[in-house]
């Protein structure tokens, strides 16, 4: 389809270009300019008060079946992946919306292995890069990280097998990401001849510092703090309306819940990693922006929007900002067909509402998506919207099923039974406190002390399953209903509405189609 957008603000390079016209045929851009590069039958856009961006690069995410899809909706049409297994990468398509480094290097015991089945480690350098570019990598991810910023403990690659990975990989042309979380680590990476840092130092970084890593480019990833409680005690995300407002029902509820899973008393406010990232752009560093998602807090799309706000909060201006979601991530990586409004390249493209030169926060205000010059792929309501919460709720249960065994006094969710057996609800760690839940997960009180959320699943446990209960499912409209059974993963309702069109015995819905509260919601 040939179409040509009109009177729109061009955006390139984090200026605006002179022309205000951009015309798209076969998936490219074929001209900049004005009205008159429009042909006889192309779709006309009409561009009036909007501006026009190169989709966006999120330059730190781990794949998730149907990731590229959903990032696509928010204007996010190129993902850099971090570290996937080879079977994730090979189900996610299409292959032009991400890059990757399939699995990065690391020891065992080291980070992040608690997050995926078995993989191979490093016993060859020369082997460990042959493999990745076997199973497609197009840059090579390695972690060096002892987590001793973190309070923590664990093996790491030694830099004798950095450089060595490092000098192998550039052999073969790929770029090269270091996993690091401390200034001194990011010092060490660089001497070993890496091109990029994967997340700012977290520790403030001292002016030598600056100086020894000048040559190459950091991914910031400052949204890292939205994995943690506001103001609000919700996740950050769940507070910004304009893009909770795209975001699909399902999603709404894995962030929801992750808003009420157990914190640390004092979360980090990212202060140092801003401090480091405005400091280096200063010094000529090539700052990108990504997100490292899905971590807690953190949705494909979406949290890019958010990495923006965090860049223009640390000091860059909008224009740095978006630079740092286009053209240079583009750059660095050689990916030399987008992040760019430019004749030829992909009609990877993003129209918002507003001058984001002047808000950043326009870019949130999406009004519409081309990938490769064709609307986004559904993904909401999907099969592939299932399998993706699916595949992150497997990858979770695994990272805490493991941190339980590292860290014993990790609080965790406790069942709370009957003198007879019988299963009365949980009480759940959250962020301030204990929450008693029903069995099927709905909270039954507020956060409190352990003996008091134990004594609310005591004296209402059972009885609340015998409640009206509100309940809504996709749309925002909440309407009682009567809770016919409950399990663990899903429940059987009966709409109060006589004019509701339901069987008689009510309908089943997976925990993931419903939201419930014992009383009425706004």
């Amino acid at each position: 389809m040939a179409f040509t957008i009109l009177h729109t603000r061009l955006v390139d390079r984090g200026t605006t270009l002179p022309a205000d016209c951009l015309r798209v045929a076969d998936g490219r851009i074929v001209a900049i300019g004005g009205p008159d590069i429009a042909r006889p039958d192309d779709v006309l856009v009409d561009g009036t008060r909007t501006t026009l961006l190169p989709g966006l690069i999120d330059s730190h995410v781990h794949l998730a079946p149907g990731s590229t899809r959903l990032a696509a909706t928010y204007g996010v049409t190129t993902q850099l992946d971090m570290f996937s297994m080879p079977e994730v990468i090979a189900a996610e398509t299409p292959r032009s919306a991400f890059f990757t480094s399939s699995i990065g290097a690391t020891v065992p015991g080291g980070h992040p292995s608690i997050a995926f089945p078995p993989f191979p480690y490093v016993a060859d350098a020369k082997q460990f890069v042959a493999d990745r570019i076997a199973e497609g990598a197009d840059h090579l991810k390695l972690i060096y990280d002892d987590g001793a910023h973190a309070g923590m403990r664990m093996p790491t690659l030694d830099l004798q097998t950095v450089q060595a990975l490092t000098s192998e990989a550039h052999a073969h042309g790929l770029t090269v990401v270091a996993h690091v979380s401390t200034a001194a680590a990011a010092v060490d990476v660089v001497e070993c001849g890496v091109d990029v840092l994967a997340h700012a130092p977290s520790d403030l970084m001292s002016p030598a510092d600056i100086e020894a890593v000048a040559g190459v480019a950091v991914i910031a990833t400052l949204g890292i703090v939205d994995g943690f409680n506001g103001p609000s005690g919700r996740l950050p995300l769940l507070d910004e309306p304009v893009l909770m407002a795209r975001m699909p029902a399902r999603w709404r509820r894995v962030l929801d819940g992750q808003s009420r899973r157990w914190m640390p008393p004092q979360p980090p406010d990212g202060a140092g990693a801003r401090a480091n990232t405005l400091a280096l752009l200063r010094a000529g560093v090539r700052v990108l922006a990504g997100t490292d998602a899905p971590n807690p807090g953190l949705v494909f799309g979406a949290s890019l929007h958010r990495e923006l706000v965090h860049l223009v909060r640390a000091g860059l201006s909008p224009a740095e900002a978006l630079v740092a979601a286009t053209s240079a991530p583009a750059e660095v990586f050689k990916l030399t067909d987008r992040g760019r409004l430019t004749v030829g390249a992909r009609a990877d493209l993003l129209l918002v509402d507003g001058d984001p030169l002047v808000d950043i926060t326009a870019t949130q205000r999406v009004l519409k998506v081309w990938v490769g010059g064709e609307a986004p792929v559904e993904y909401a309501g999907t099969a592939t919207e299932l399998e993706t919460i699916r595949f992150l709720g497997e990858t979770t249960g695994r990272i805490v099923s493991t941190l339980k065994k590292l860290w014993l006094g990790l609080p965790s969710p406790e069942d709370v039974v009957r003198e007879d057996g019988e299963l009365l609800g949980r009480v759940v760690p959250v962020a301030g406190g204990w929450l008693p839940t029903t069995v099927f997960g709905a909270a039954l009180g507020p956060v409190s002390d352990r003996d008091a959320a134990v004594d609310v699943l005591e004296k209402e446990g059972l009885a609340s399953l015998t409640e009206i209960w509100w309940a809504r499912t996709d749309g925002p409209d909440w309407e009682e209903a009567v809770l016919m059974e409950a399990r663990p993963d899903r429940v059987r309702l009966r709409w109060k509405d006589p004019l509701r069109e339901q069987p008689a015995s009510g309908r089943w819905y997976d925990l993931i189609d419903v939201d419930l509260s014992r009383r009425w919601s706004a």
